[in-house]
């Protein structure tokens, strides 16, 4: 039996879950990305305005 990557098993592990999530709870996992995309739109906002500001 091949040994199990760290690398490998994680993510994959994660990856269950998340489906998971997504099966059950289809409203909180919607309600989740879109905070994290949210989330990610204003980091990207913050990071353009101090960028434009150095000139």
């Amino acid at each position: 039996m091949p040994a199990l990557r760290p690398r490998r098993f994680l993510p994959t592990v994660l990856m269950i879950l998340a489906a998971f999530f997504v099966i059950t709870q289809p409203h909180k996992a919607a309600m989740a990305v879109n905070a994290a995309v949210d989330a990610v739109q204003t980091i990207t906002k913050a990071l353009t305005t101090f960028s434009n500001g150095l000139g």
